[in-house]
């Protein structure tokens, strides 16, 4: 069984090492990374979610169980990790949302998708999906919100949760996903013409290189910032978060492939995105930033211990 785990596994961060390499000896620019990150986000991820929604069954799409217990997982990750910040770290509530985001939003684009492309198969791609139809609706609006209202935003709080559902509601992976499962709810697959849907197919192909080729260059020159709440971080995001998510999975009777999805969703390391979040906003850049490059790094060991765990 480790030799199949290692099989699976290995070319994911052989790529991402590529990735590394290209910034290491200057062979692309130093922003090259944002340039692939803005591909992957605005063309290559959503064209792939598109098409595994827009062709499944929306009985696969629409699992209110599997997205409730999501729902709840990265709800229970986030309150635990917002009450350490204010509690024991002594953090704003603007960094505590912060603190809270990094440790929730995991890397379903740049690790989630090749990982279950290579270990399940295309299939689990719809969990992605859901996934992040969850995160739309919920993460993301209610960083956005929180952040403004901690940040002293002189708008009313419904102008504050407008914009805030606005800025989540119109990314290209969340409209993906909700065109795709139309398109599956009215069965009219069929009648979109074959050169575009050809031509999205060719875009998703593209997914699982530029994905992880992008977490590698994104992971060249990360300084690396210790501090007790780094430890914290990296204990909750790379081991506690799958344990949380696999208790909730039995606690909702989910099994089969679904339930090692939902962990394996959970257990990720930090997305590129939360980072960004974290420098945009100017709340803990740095943990921001360690988390990343920490938890990516440590999946080498955390997803083949899940991989084990789950069978």
């Amino acid at each position: 069984m480790l030799v199949q785990i290692i099989d699976s596994i290995l070319p994911i961060f052989i790529i991402i090492f590529v990735g590394w390499l290209t910034g290491y000896l200057k062979i692309v620019g130093e922003n090259a990374h944002k340039t692939c990150a803005k591909i992957v986000t605005v063309y290559v991820f959503p064209a792939l979610l598109f098409m595994q929604t827009a062709t499944a069954r929306p009985e696969q799409i629409f699992d209110l169980r599997w997205m409730s217990a999501f729902l709840v997982s990265i709800a229970i990750i986030w309150a635990i990790c917002f009450s350490a910040s204010i509690f024991i770290f002594k953090e704003s509530k603007k960094n505590s949302v912060m603190q809270a985001m990094i440790n929730t939003f995991t890397d379903m684009g740049g690790m989630g998708i090749p990982f279950f492309m290579s270990i399940i198969g295309s299939t689990a791609l719809i969990s992605v999906a859901k996934a992040n139809f969850v995160i739309s609706l919920t993460l993301i609006p209610l960083t956005i919100f929180l952040l403004e209202l901690y940040s002293g935003s002189r708008e009313s709080k419904k102008g504050i949760i407008l914009y805030a559902l606005s800025q989540s509601l119109k990314k290209p992976m969340f409209l993906a996903v909700v065109f795709g499962a139309i398109i599956s709810i009215l069965h009219v697959y069929t009648m979109i013409p074959k050169p575009i849907t050809d031509s999205i197919d060719h875009a998703s192909k593209a997914c699982v290189f530029m994905s992880l080729f992008t977490v590698g260059l994104a992971l060249y020159g990360i300084r690396l910032h210790l501090s007790k709440m780094f430890v914290f971080n990296i204990i909750m995001k790379s081991l506690i978060s799958g344990f949380i998510a696999w208790g909730i999975v039995i606690l909702f009777g989910i099994t089969g492939d679904s339930a090692k999805e939902l962990v394996y969703l959970v257990a990720m390391p930090t997305a590129t995105i939360a980072t960004i979040f974290a420098l945009q906003w100017r709340a803990i850049p740095d943990e921001a930033t360690s988390l990343y490059l920490v938890s990516t790094v440590l999946s080498i060991i955390t997803l083949p211990m899940w991989m084990f765990l789950l069978g």
